[in-house]
């Protein structure tokens, strides 16, 4: 059946998704410091636990676990997440 994809080839594309968005950062970072403008990576913030969740694709877990470790609400915690 067209449009249906199993676990192993979504697990697949989000983690092609985010090693591409390292990259980007990684160049973002690089062209800011040649401009003279600090790129702040939106993890640097983060509890490693926060991040690691995120990147496995856990995001709900990680809203969980940033609230849990910040007392953030639900509502700055999704959107912490989110930045990630």
């Amino acid at each position: 059946m067209p449009g249906v994809y199993g676990d192993l080839q979504v697990t697949q594309f989000i983690d092609e998704f985010f090693q591409r968005m390292q990259r980007i950062e990684r160049q973002l970072a690089v062209l800011s410091e040649k401009l003279g403008v600090p790129y702040d990576y939106p993890a640097a913030s983060a509890p490693p636990e926060v991040v690691a969740l995120a990147q496995a694709g856990n995001r709900l877990e990680a809203v969980k676990k940033y609230r849990e470790l910040t007392g953030a609400g639900f509502e700055e915690a999704r959107e912490f997440v989110a930045s990630l």
